[in-house]
């Protein structure tokens, strides 16, 4: 049910929106604004401010912070609206993730009515313990697992011999950590192949990875050298460019998550210690991604 904001949001909810729209995370929030960007922001949606040059994030803290309820709520709302993003489909997602994620602090949430974003309350009675609605798998890993991506030979990719060799050797690695159930190997040698695989398919495809709609970009608004984009921003190009299928990409983005406790304080703090079950999904990851690239390759090719 449609609500109207109508009451003071917590200031750890005021400071998070002030990430949000400062954008300094492009893994987290779509878009980095600086302070001509800032400024615009907020006269674009009748808030008559202007950056005074001091530090960006306290700046746009302060904004908000004297802003009444009616005026925070236009804030909330441009930052999940589709007009914001000139119409990026995947920079909205980002933003209805991270909004909700912020909300759930104050027992609210943003839904969409067509394009028309709004607000409405969540019951305290659910028992939600994250608002990653958008991460939400419509199949169950089970049945990602019995799918069958048959076994391809990466070389039809042409990516060059070196790469090519290092990253069979690195496949080969990887199932043979799953079979000694060496099951952090093989989802670390899983992860940085395929992060290697789809640099080297951005390589070799330039013009479309870098100028496709979800092309990440750096703080001057220039799209990002393909050295330095993350696993992340891969994952997303590849499957606005349809080289990835949805199911693909997103066991992709989890066995991203799983890749990042590489880090042993990050693997302390989550407790991660990865099953042999785990192991294979990301494995299977892989497999499908390497089906899914080569097919499309293939079309792009003209070759069946």
């Amino acid at each position: 049910m449609q609500i109207n904001l109508n009451k003071k949001l917590d200031p750890a909810t005021l400071d998070a929106i002030a990430d949000f729209i400062c954008g300094d995370d492009i893994e987290k929030y779509p878009v980095y604004r600086s302070s001509m960007f800032l400024t615009k922001f907020f006269q674009d949606i009748g808030i008559n401010v202007r950056h005074d040059g001091s530090t960006r994030k306290w700046w746009t803290l302060s904004v908000l912070e004297q802003l009444i309820s009616k005026d925070l709520e236009k804030v909330i709302l441009r930052l999940v609206d589709i007009r914001e993003y000139k119409a990026d489909v995947e920079k909205l997602k980002i933003s209805l993730k991270s909004m909700n994620n912020i909300l759930f602090m104050e027992d609210l949430k943003v839904s969409l009515n067509g394009r028309t974003p709004f607000l409405e309350a969540i019951s305290t009675n659910n028992n939600f313990s994250t608002m990653n609605l958008e991460d939400k798998v419509e199949e169950s890993m089970e049945e990602f697992l019995e799918k069958d991506f048959k076994e391809h030979d990466i070389s039809v990719l042409d990516l060059g011999m070196e790469i090519e060799s290092i990253l069979k050797s690195r496949i080969s690695e990887a199932q043979n950590n799953l079979k000694n159930n060496s099951n952090l190997s093989a989802v670390f040698m899983v992860g940085s192949t395929l992060e290697g695989l789809l640099l080297g398919l951005a390589t070799k495809y330039p013009k479309e990875f870098n100028t496709n709609a979800s092309a990440p970009k750096d703080k001057a608004q220039k799209v990002k050298v393909l050295n330095n984009w993350t696993f992340n921003e891969f994952i997303n190009v590849a499957y606005s460019l349809s080289f990835l299928d949805l199911d693909i990409k997103k066991f992709s983005h989890i066995m991203r998550d799983f890749r990042n406790y590489i880090h042993p304080y990050e693997q302390m703090a989550s407790k991660f210690s990865p099953t042999q079950n785990t192991a294979k999904i990301c494995l299977q990851v892989l497999n499908g991604a390497i089906e899914n690239i080569i097919l499309e390759s293939k079309k792009r090719n003209g070759k069946k």
